[in-house]
Formats: C-alpha cells, sequence, structure tokens
C-alpha cells in the first residue's frame, strides 16, 4: 500500500470517527477525504480549495493540520471564544467562506479561531480566486499563531503595566505631599484632643466628653494610614505585624462606622440596621490600624450599596485553624462582570465619587496577613466579602457580646 493510500485511509477513518461521535457539522458529509496536490505546496502554510462546502484540493500541511484536536471555536476582537463549536477544520473553512457572500466580490476575509481545547490558536484567510461562479472557488490559507498570539498577549500586558506604574509615580507625587499636608493638620487636631481630655481630668469631670477617646483613635489610625502612604510613595519597606484580636479590630471599625451610619440615616431618612456577632478568637498576624481600616472601607461600602437601607452584617467564626470574618449588605449587589476585577488598583463603579484604591489597599493588607478576601454575590441580593487570617498558636479568649445597632 503507498503512503498516499495509507494517508486517505486514516483521514477516512478519522471522518467516519467524528461523524459517528458528534454527528455532521453539515447535511451532507463527504465521504471521501480532500485530494492532495502538488500545486499547493510550493507556498506556505496550510492552503485547501473550497467551493461551497466542499474542499476541492489541499496540500499536506492543511491534511496534517485537519489532524488537530478540536472543537475549533471563532476567536473574537475581544480575545473570548464565541460563536458554536466546530468539530473539524473544514468546518472552520466552509464558515469563514460563507462570510465572503457578504463582501465585495474582490473581497478578503481573515479571522481566528481556537482549537485543541483552547490552547492552541490559528489564522486562517479566504478569498475568492473565481467570484463568476455559483458557488465560488475560494482559496483558504491557515497558519498556526500560537506563539505569535502569545507574544501579542505579552506585550500588551506589559504596556499595560507600564502604563499602571507611570499612573502609579505620578499618583505617588501627588500623595507623598497631600500626606505631608494631612499630617500636620492631624497632629494639630491630636494636641487639641488630649488638651480637651487633660482639662476635663483637671477638672474632676465623671467621665471626659463623649466620643474623645474614639476621636483619638481615629486620629491614630489616620496618621498610621498617612504614613504607610508615605512609605508607598518612597518605595520603603511595609509596617511589621503584630498579634491582631479581630474581635476587637471589628468593634473599632463598627463604632467609628456607627457616626457615619447615624449621619446618613438622619438626613436620606433610610433605615440602617448594623449587626456584629463576632467571638474573640486565637490571634492573628496583621496590623491593628490597617485592619480597622480595611473593615472601616468595606462597611462604608455596604453602606453606600444600599440607597433604599438595609441590614449591614458581620460575622466571625474559627474554621479549620483559619479565622474567617464575613461582611454582608442587603444591596444592589456586584455586576458578575466586575468580580474578578474589584480588587484592581484604580477599578471603580462609583465614577468620579470612588478612587478604586480602597479594595485594592484592603486586599494587599489581608494578602500581607497571609490571608484572603473574596466577594461574591448573596442569593437572597446584595454582596458577601469574606476574609480569612490563618491563626497563631493560643487559647480561646473569652466570648464578647453579640452587638447590634440599628438607625431608624
Amino acid at each position: 500500500m503507498s503512503p498516499d493510500s495509507s494517508s486517505e485511509n486514516e483521514l477516512k477513518a478519522i471522518l467516519e470517527k467524528v461523524r459517528k461521535t458528534h454527528g455532521p457539522d453539515f447535511l451532507h458529509e463527504p465521504r471521501e477525504p480532500a485530494r492532495h496536490t502538488w500545486a499547493l505546496e510550493g507556498l506556505a502554510g496550510a492552503l485547501a480549495v473550497l467551493r461551497g462546502d466542499e474542499v476541492l484540493l489541499v496540500n499536506h500541511r492543511w491534511q496534517s493540520l485537519t489532524l488537530a484536536r478540536g472543537p475549533w471555536r471563532h476567536l473574537a476582537d475581544t480575545g473570548h471564544e464565541s460563536g458554536p463549536e466546530l468539530l473539524t477544520l473544514r468546518s472552520a473553512a466552509a464558515a469563514e467562506a460563507r462570510a465572503l457572500e457578504h463582501l465585495d466580490d474582490d473581497g478578503e476575509h481573515t479571522a481566528r479561531y481556537t482549537y485543541a481545547g483552547g490552547h492552541q490558536r490559528l489564522e486562517m484567510r479566504v478569498r475568492r480566486v473565481s467570484p463568476g461562479l455559483t458557488p465560488p472557488v475560494v482559496l483558504v490559507l491557515a497558519r498556526d499563531i500560537t506563539e505569535e498570539s502569545l507574544t501579542e498577549e505579552s506585550l500588551a500586558k506589559e504596556r499595560r503595566a507600564l502604563a499602571e506604574r507611570e499612573h502609579l509615580r505620578t499618583l505617588s507625587e501627588q500623595a507623598s505631599g497631600i500626606a505631608h499636608d494631612l499630617s500636620s493638620l492631624l497632629v494639630a487636631m491630636k494636641l487639641r484632643l488630649e488638651l480637651l481630655q487633660m482639662n476635663s481630668a483637671k477638672a474632676r469631670m465623671p467621665e471626659p466628653p463623649a466620643h474623645v477617646d474614639t476621636l483619638l483613635r481615629i486620629v491614630a489610625d489616620a496618621s498610621t494610614r498617612l504614613s504607610r502612604l508615605r512609605d508607598y510613595a518612597r518605595q520603603q519597606p511595609e509596617s511589621p505585624m503584630e498579634p491582631v484580636q479581630l474581635a476587637e479590630v471589628v468593634n473599632d471599625a463598627v463604632e467609628i462606622a456607627r457616626g457615619e451610619l447615624e449621619s446618613r440615616a438622619a438626613k436620606e431618612g433610610l433605615s440602617l440596621r448594623l449587626e456584629v456577632d463576632v467571638p474573640r478568637l486565637p490571634l492573628v498576624e496583621s496590623s491593628s490600624a490597617d485592619l480597622r481600616c480595611v473593615f472601616l472601607n468595606l462597611l462604608r461600602n455596604a453602606r453606600d450599596a444600599m440607597p433604599h437601607g438595609g441590614t449591614v452584617r458581620v460575622k466571625g467564626r474559627r474554621l479549620s485553624g483559619q479565622a474567617v470574618i464575613t461582611v454582608e449588605d442587603e444591596g444592589t449587589g456586584i455586576p458578575e462582570e466586575n468580580l474578578h476585577s474589584i480588587f484592581q488598583p484604580f477599578f471603580t463603579t462609583k465614577g468620579r465619587h470612588g478612587t478604586g484604591l480602597g479594595l485594592s489597599m484592603a486586599h494587599d493588607v489581608v494578602s500581607r496577613a497571609r490571608g484572603t478576601l473574596v466577594a461574591a454575590n448573596r442569593p437572597e441580593g446584595g454582596a458577601i466579602f469574606t476574609l480569612t487570617f490563618p491563626l497563631l498558636p493560643g487559647k480561646l479568649s473569652p466570648r464578647v457580646p453579640s452587638t447590634e445597632y440599628r438607625s431608624s
């Protein structure tokens, strides 16, 4: 048996196997493989001549490409697969040949496909060579562009990274100056609050004026965050980690957020409810000030996501050697297409009212603690953010009573 006969028999067997397994892509599948011609061997790439849905002539490169594992999927300009799954290379070529019907007589069409489970990519160029016939004869040139596509994607990724670094550099320069000015204001505010605290002690008041301790904690946290911002702008290493009791950090953040909830509820006439159930757990390794900002940011986002009011729930538990904290709301939820982007720097859905840095910085803080921060939508509506932290060895502390705050 000649090599050509062996190749034809192999192609027949593959075609029959595909037909039996998946069914035909066309009403009339050819019973014979396309005829090979040496006239096409002098041209680079895989070549075939089609008329309608029938492949008339091919070269050896095309024959070998037909053995590639499918399915064949059209690759849109956005880089995503689209359209139906085609079982054979012939099906993809015929589909592109039919696309010429909407072009001029001398038109040419180029498309990209994925195959081999989406791991390989192919560029297919089709052109009429006898527009006077019906159906016309079409020349198809196909070439593997997997390496070329990977190079293009790598270059595009590098360009995006370069633009982001330049954006960050500009932002760092601006942030450094702003942080310096704000730090001076916070120092003056802290001195006034401490003076107020000292005067109340000298006057032997039963207790200092309301909220002074909370205001001092807010000023201290703000100063810490500004210090981190200056360090980031100067590319200095992050602050050292410390043992943290999550229950205390969450309660501090809730206490700070309480005033903002009251203010919005009074201003907009909403019913806002905050439920907290976080027990004392073994310590985690992080930064108390940074984590307070993380939870405060999540509480603010939950508040903003509920334009008609609702309940924000913060819960904590121990699970498989980890501390798990969830923050959930009854708001509008997160669009599915944004779930994988909300932790990227400068990504925001708040328009000019957001910077796109809050969740990005929160994700960095949790990651530095060797934890995870993920977002999802609740089946009942609204969003839920889940934070997990590895526990430090230690004994359980007494449980902190559950707290509930309602504003209406």
